[in-house]
């Protein structure tokens, strides 16, 4: 009887040790760290650096590695920004182009003729002639940064009120593009970066006659759709490749990335370059939680009844079904991001870190009597907007919003002069090179592979009862004879990616490709305002998987000897 009770006892205290723990652990997974001894990381802003100042000492100390400006040149020449929203890279020196399935997509519907589904069943060109020009699409190569910075803050200085300095902003940046875009023969445009430590003029070369060679089915480019976006393990063909013409013929290019026969393994330091959107790192601790609270909530509010919209349009989508796809899909990937981002900005340890930060920033500032009297008075004025504007909720936002702008030009003013090129700007939808390496991180109470593998594909159709968003392809449904099913179909790494970076070349120490990027994992999400390295994961397409599908599933022959040569084989 006496075990009995004890038996009892043990089982209630168990039952509460349980109910106790779990629920102060839900709500505040660090609450057993002080808030107010956490530090700002190294690198919390980021690692998207820019290509006229390469952290040169940092990579040499950390990769043993030191690449010479021949070396920048080539990668820079051999990465394209990608119509205005992806990133993409020469392969070949007859312009053949690698960006990713889900930034082709919406291309690939332009070419679509009459009785064709090539978003279901693909499209492969299989002779030089098959390949199909793209209305309006694009892409850019910079050729050339040029540092502007005095000429834009002598115009905004001349301003008495902040809006004068941005109206005077607009005007100056109007006669810098019309000055470089006449003397140098290229596509310019101004870039703010350090919101407005300094102001770059990025000239670009842009190529208007782009044609589709090869896209893969939408089901295994999208394999797992929505579910498994921003997720890892994945199992995603999301490659796409394209052909720039010049004059109506292959454009011939000195510059283009080597592709890699081995990939990567474990621990191999690698190299992301491309575009990236935007980011809010540089933001105050006020403004992101005025995001969190005011802005992002509407912004989740309005996509939702996109979303809403596009599913009953779906319903009797009629000859539009493909462009109606496109678009769902890019507002539940949005969706995905902000709610995401908000539950991040929630995070007390992300955001302890953000503070800390700041207040380093600050005290730096307040400590030199030339910077306290020009920024001194910054963060309170700042406060004192949001303040203003909270109460106001999104009335009057555009006045707010150039306001807080003047502000912030300030206070990038104030960055750059304290801490120089150590930090990286903020993402501007300007080529920038992120480095990492090829690592697992701890999930789900186990740790993640560093790459999965076609026998993974196969294991998610069968284990999903072959039902969408896990159905397969006809070309997929049994393996193709000689598919290599252990061949490496997605791997991650450390590198700094967000939106924009879709389609980035994923590079080694060598410059030879070794994947193309297509997404982060969900702990990847804080990444508008924090970089973390515990378990924020970059996903690129092996490069190995994409030579196993031209090779053994579509059977172009005439691309896969292209990739392994550099150049058209006749």
């Amino acid at each position: 009887m006496r075990e009995k009770n004890l038996i009892k006892k043990f089982a209630l205290f168990a039952v509460l040790f349980i109910l106790i723990f779990s629920s102060a652990y839900s709500q505040n997974i660090y609450s057993g760290i002080n808030l107010d001894t956490v530090k700002a990381g190294r690198f919390d802003n980021g690692k998207m650096w820019t290509f006229d100042a390469p952290p040169n000492e940092y990579f040499e100390k950390a990769y043993n590695f030191s690449p010479s400006k021949e070396w920048y040149d080539h990668i820079r020449m051999s990465s394209l920004k990608f119509a205005d929203y992806c990133s993409a890279s020469f392969i070949s020196e007859d312009g053949l182009v690698l960006t990713n399935h889900h930034c082709g997509r919406e291309n690939v519907t332009k070419v679509t003729q009459k009785g064709e589904n090539l978003n279901e069943d693909g499209f492969f060109a299989y002779t030089l002639a098959d390949e199909r020009k793209v209305p309006d699409l694009f892409v850019s190569q910079l050729i050339q940064i040029i540092d502007v910075t005095k000429e834009i803050k002598d115009a905004m200085d001349k301003g008495n009120t902040d809006e004068e300095k941005i109206k005077l902003k607009e005007k100056k940046k109007d006669e810098l593009i019309e000055k470089y875009n006449k003397e140098l023969n290229l596509d310019c445009e101004l870039v703010t970066l350090y919101n407005g430590g300094l102001y770059h003029i990025y000239a670009y070369k842009r190529y208007d006659d782009v044609r589709l060679v090869c896209a893969p089915e939408t089901q295994i480019g999208y394999f797992g759709g929505d579910y498994d976006n921003f997720t890892y393990p994945r199992y995603n063909l999301d490659f796409c490749l394209f052909r720039v013409y010049e004059n109506g013929k292959p454009l011939k290019t000195d510059h283009y990335l080597k592709w890699s026969e081995n990939g990567v393994d474990s621990g191999a330091v690698i190299f992301v370059v491309g575009y990236p959107a935007s980011t809010s790192r540089l933001k105050t601790v006020a403004e992101l939680e005025f995001l969190r609270d005011v802005l992002y909530p509407y912004y989740v509010m309005w996509i939702k009844m996109q979303i809403s919209d596009f599913e009953d349009k779906l319903k009797n989508p009629g000859e539009d079904k493909e462009e109606i796809e496109n678009e769902y899909f890019s507002y539940m990937n949005s969706l995905k991001v902000f709610e995401n981002t908000i539950k991040n900005l929630h995070n007390p340890y992300l955001m302890a870190r953000k503070k800390s930060f700041e207040n380093e920033f600050k005290s730096k500032v307040l400590a030199n009597s030339n910077l306290k009297t020009k920024y001194g008075n910054v963060w309170d004025e700042i406060n004192s907007l949001i303040a203003e504007q909270k109460k106001k909720k999104l009335d009057g936002y555009d006045s707010f919003s150039k306001k807080l702008e003047a502000k912030n030009t300030l206070l990038g003013r104030a960055l750059f002069e304290v801490y120089g090129r150590q930090i990286p700007p903020d993402a501007t939808f300007t080529l920038r090179i992120s480095d990492g390496v090829v690592a697992s991180y701890e999930y789900n109470g186990t740790i993640a592979p560093i790459f999965t593998t076609f026998y993974g594909i196969y294991d998610r159709y069968y284990s999903f009862s072959k039902k969408y968003p896990w159905s397969l392809p006809k070309k997929w449904i049994n393996p193709p004879p000689g598919l290599k099913l252990e061949t490496p179909v997605n791997f991650i790494g450390t590198c700094d990616i967000v939106g924009g970076n879709s389609g980035s070349p994923v590079i080694n120490q060598d410059g030879e490709l070794v994947g193309v990027a297509f997404d982060g994992n969900i702990e990847s999400l804080s990444s508008d305002f924090i970089f973390t390295t515990e378990s924020n994961r970059m996903i690129a397409v092996d490069s190995r998987a994409i030579l196993e599908c031209l090779r053994v599933v579509y059977n172009l022959d005439r691309i896969y000897k292209e990739i392994m040569n550099g150049k058209i084989i006749e």
